[in-house]
C-alpha cells in the first residue's frame, strides 16, 4: 500500500486518542500529526512509541492562524493530507435561558469554524495537487436530536453537518470525500463523572439506547478508520450513526 500522510484532532483522551492508537498500530504506511489543545501521557507515550510516525502539535484550533500556518508547513514537508479526522470539540451543559449569546459563539467557535477552517485548508491543497483526500468529521447525535440542556452543542453540531453535505456536493466530483460520524453517547473520558454526578440521567440514555448500553471508544474508532480509509470508496456527504439503536426510534 502506497504510504497515506493524515491528521487528526483532540487526540489525547476518549475517542481520539483510541483512533490515533488504532491508525498507528493497524497501518504501517501511515504517518499521522495529531493536534491537541495540550499534551498528557498518553500522547507522550505515542510519540515514543511511533516517533517516525506521530508529529504531535499542542494547539487549541481555534487559533485560526496558528493552525492555518501549521497545517501548510506540514503539507509542505510531507505531501497533502490523504485523510484529516476533525475530532475536537468541547460540550455545553446549560438550559437554553442560562446559555447566553456569547457562549453559543464560543461552542460554536471551537465545534463549527475551527472544523470548517481545517477542512478548507485540507481541501483547497487537495486540489492544487489535483489528489484524493477523505475528510471525516466526528459529529454527535445530538445534532440530529433534540436534548435537553444541550442546545449549544447542538446547533454547533447540526451546523457542522451542514458544511459537511454542502462542501460534499461541491467537491464531489474532484476526488475529495466528506462525511460525519455521529456517536450515541459512548463511554469516553468523562463516562465515569456522569455515571456518579447524573445517575437519573445515565439512567435514562440506556433506557433510550435500544442495545442498552453506551458505546465503547474502540467501537467508534474502527468505524472511524473504515470512514477515512482507501476502501470508503463511494461515501460522501453522509451522516453515519453509531449510537445502539438511539436514532432508529
Amino acid at each position: 500500500m502506497s504510504p497515506r500522510f493524515g491528521l487528526i484532532t483532540g487526540c489525547g483522551k476518549g475517542i481520539g486518542l483510541s483512533i490515533t492508537k488504532k491508525l498507528l498500530i493497524e497501518n504501517k504506511n501511515i504517518k499521522l500529526l495529531g493536534i491537541s489543545r495540550t499534551i498528557n501521557q498518553n500522547i507522550e507515550k505515542i510519540q515514543k512509541e511511533f516517533q517516525n510516525r506521530f508529529i504531535f502539535y499542542e494547539n487549541d484550533i481555534c487559533e485560526n492562524q496558528i493552525i492555518h500556518k501549521l497545517l501548510e508547513r506540514e503539507q509542505k514537508k510531507y505531501v497533502p493530507f490523504s485523510f484529516a479526522i476533525c475530532n475536537a470539540g468541547v460540550r455545553s451543559r446549560n438550559s437554553i435561558k442560562k446559555s447566553n449569546l456569547d457562549l453559543y459563539r464560543s461552542i460554536i467557535e471551537t465545534n463549527t469554524i475551527s472544523n470548517i477552517n481545517i477542512a478548507k485548508q485540507v481541501i483547497e491543497s487537495n486540489l492544487n495537487e489535483n489528489s484524493k483526500c477523505n475528510i471525516l468529521f466526528i459529529s454527535s447525535i445530538v445534532g440530529a436530536r433534540g436534548f435537553d440542556e444541550l442546545s449549544t452543542y447542538a446547533v454547533s453540531k447540526s451546523a457542522l453537518e451542514g458544511f459537511m453535505r454542502s462542501s460534499a456536493v461541491e467537491y464531489g466530483n474532484k476526488g475529495i470525500q466528506i462525511n460525519c460520524l455521529a456517536p450515541g453517547f459512548v463511554e469516553s473520558s468523562y463516562a465515569d463523572s456522569f455515571k456518579k454526578n447524573n445517575k437519573k440521567l445515565y439512567e435514562w440514555t440506556i433506557s433510550q439506547t435500544p442495545m442498552r448500553r453506551w458505546g465503547k471508544c474502540e467501537e467508534i474508532a474502527d468505524l472511524a478508520l473504515f470512514l477515512i480509509s482507501e476502501k470508503n470508496s463511494y461515501m460522501t456527504g453522509t451522516v453515519i450513526y453509531s449510537d445502539g439503536g438511539w436514532t432508529a426510534k
